[in-house]
């Protein structure tokens, strides 16, 4: 059924199917990433541990019978993630109370666990008759380790240890490049699979000098995967970052389903632009069983998109730019402006430079990252537009198997970009967008677990006691259980019940604050928002996101959080308001307030608008 919905698509987008190498190579490998998920009975739960040891123990309990997505116990990427898979159960499992001594040979018992063997996860794997087509690359003291062992042992992929490849903002010197290129190389021959992808679970730069690119800096993850001649013999995806984020990574990739997707497109529908549309999608992707939603990539499309957040699986966007502004089609915005994601998504995004600081939050590709992405396509240098693989091909590919960031790289052959360049691809390289019926895997019944707490069971416990005995703390705990097992009406009613009860106060507000966003509740958000002490980035986002639906009244709360890395498209939005309310002068007081502490674009643009309203 499913390869069926390959030639359908073949058939409606009326594109001759590749035939080179590469292709054939990736579709194959997303082919079997398929065969093997639908294999794999997926256990409809989640569960919740404390630490790294407990997370470990966790993951061996996998079994070829039975997988479940497991993740640390955070206020943020775990909801998001739950939210999206919506199990029957979620366990939240006490600390094993021991540290793990000696990483390596635990991570080896684990993969070799996870496929029913002891300790050697190459007799598991032959016992399964499995072939491993991926491996995996981390750093013993890495945070993103934990998402090696996940990856590692989820797609049956080796895994290896490597000294420590540089810290981000140090870009990779020839000798750099040269040296771990050639010790990925040896690491693939020495396990004598058909190896056909790398995953770097650890920090390093995002770029890299190369005496053979065409021009320099180029990409790291388009250097590893390829031999001391440039040619590409794997393909690379890299996970860093803290142990929640890079478990949720994992998670994400191996558990959800992808079947709603959004593009967003600033381009203009003429001349080389065009190509990078929408082309016939709105067509294509319901006969696949995929849902399609698209802006038209102008200010107040965004603005109204931002209102409430975004729920899609898979994001195109098309922007200019570079990584502290994107052009729209219309005008220009920060990186603050960008969506909030309620659920993951998995990114293509085409725009100059947003990987230069992919672990900066405060840089395009920086806040789409903290905004939850776990599967990234960008760029970390100037790209020019034709590095870029057009959107419609894009999906071609993957709705053929070709899993997602293998999809957004050009094959060989393919024109000088198919070389090393500055796209860097984030994520797992064997996540597979295809068809609805390709990630959508068959679940089993949760399985009983004596030794850990259902968080339904948590949850109603807290409710009542918020009922009880009120108090701030009391509903706040109610909320935040509630919240994490995505019961957003019932969160909505603790709120208005708290405040019933005359309790509601900074614990409650805080745990209430993001479902009131996402629901779009302005009056209630609005409430909370100003009983949060010192609000967050997050919070502040989700605040300015609402403004376009806020009374003229909310202005001086507004005022009072403008955020000041990017002060000037904050006020900007306001002026007219601020100009009505308080004249020029209200205006002007409010950039000479910004303005010494501003730098680059914010610094210019703030100057600009000094001297619009006479300053």
């Amino acid at each position: 059924m499913i390869f069926m919905h390959a030639l359908l698509l073949a058939t409606i987008v009326q594109t001759s199917t590749p035939t080179d190498i590469e292709f054939q190579t990736a579709a194959a490998a997303g082919q079997k990433v398929v065969r093997l998920q639908h294999a794999l009975p997926l256990v409809n739960q989640v569960v919740l541990v404390p630490d790294e040891a407990t997370y470990l123990d966790e993951l061996s309990k996998w079994s070829a019978e039975a997988r479940w997505p497991v993740l640390f116990d955070d206020n943020r990427f775990a909801p998001m993630f739950i939210r999206k898979f919506r199990p029957q159960k979620v366990w939240r499992r006490p600390s094993i109370g021991q540290p793990v001594e000696d990483f390596k040979t635990t991570s080896r018992q684990v993969v070799a666990k996870a496929w029913g063997g002891t300790a050697s996860p190459n007799i598991a794997f032959a016992d399964n008759e499995l072939e491993p087509i991926g491996l995996v690359i981390t750093n013993k003291d890495d945070p993103a380790r934990v998402a090696a062992v996940a990856l590692a042992a989820g797609r049956g992929q080796r895994l290896r240890f490597v000294e420590k490849w540089g810290e981000e903002q140090v870009m990779w010197s020839e000798s750099d490049s040269t040296q771990r290129m050639e010790k990925v190389q040896t690491l693939v021959q020495e396990t004598n699979d058909e190896i056909v992808t790398i995953t770097v679970c650890m920090s390093m730069s995002p770029r890299a000098h190369y005496a053979r690119a065409k021009e320099n800096p180029v990409a790291t993850t388009d250097l590893l995967g390829r031999d001391k001649e440039g040619v590409r013999f794997a393909w690379c995806g890299w996970v860093f970052g803290s142990q929640k984020s890079s478990a949720y990574i994992a998670a994400c990739s191996l558990f959800l389903p992808r079947t709603n997707y959004w593009f967003c497109n600033t381009y203009p529908d003429s001349g080389v632009w065009k190509q990078y549309g929408i082309g016939n999608l709105e067509e294509v992707l319901p006969k696949l069983d995929i849902t399609l939603t698209t802006t038209d990539g102008t200010l107040e499309s965004l603005y109204k998109v931002d209102n409430g957040g975004v729920d899609e699986d898979v994001i195109f966007f098309t922007s200019k730019g570079n990584q502290d502004f994107l052009e729209l089609a219309d005008g220009r915005i920060a990186p603050t402006w960008l969506p909030v994601l309620n659920t993951p998504a998995a990114l293509y995004f085409l725009h100059s430079w947003s990987l230069k600081k992919p672990s900066n939050r405060v840089t395009v590709g920086g806040t789409w990252l903290d905004r939850g992405v776990y599967a990234y396509v960008g760029s970390s240098h100037e790209p020019v537009l034709q590095a870029f693989v057009p959107p419609m091909e894009v999906v071609r590919r993957t709705m053929n198997f070709v899993p997602f960031l293998i999809a957004s790289r050009w094959f060989a052959g393919q024109g000088i970009h198919s070389n090393s360049w500055r796209l860097n691809t984030i994520g797992d390289p064997l996540m597979v967008c295809g068809p609805g019926p390709t990630t959508n895997r068959r679940r089993v019944d949760a399985i009983g677990r004596p030794n850990c707490t259902d968080v339904v069971a948590e949850a109603k416990l807290f409710l009542m006691q918020a009922k009880e005995n009120p108090s701030d703390a009391s509903f706040a705990k109610a909320i935040e259980l509630v919240s994490l097992l995505g019961r957003n009406k019932i969160v909505i009613q603790l709120w208005h019940a708290a405040n019933g009860r005359g309790v509601a106060g900074k614990l409650t507000a805080k745990s209430a604050l993001a479902t009131l966003f996402r629901a779009q509740a302005v009056d209630a958000f609005l409430w909370a928002y100003r009983l949060l002490e010192t609000p967050n980035r997050h919070e502040q986002d989700m605040l300015w996101q609402l403004a376009s639906l806020f009374p003229e009244s909310a202005i001086s709360l507004l005022i009072d959080n403008i955020r000041g890395v990017y002060a000037c498209d904050d006020i900007r939005l306001i002026a007219p308001i601020v100009k009505k309310n308080r004249g020029k002068q209200g205006i002007l007081s409010i950039i000479n307030t910004y303005l010494p502490k501003a730098r680059g674009r914010n610094e210019r643009e703030l100057k600009r608008m000094l001297k619009e309203y006479g300053g």
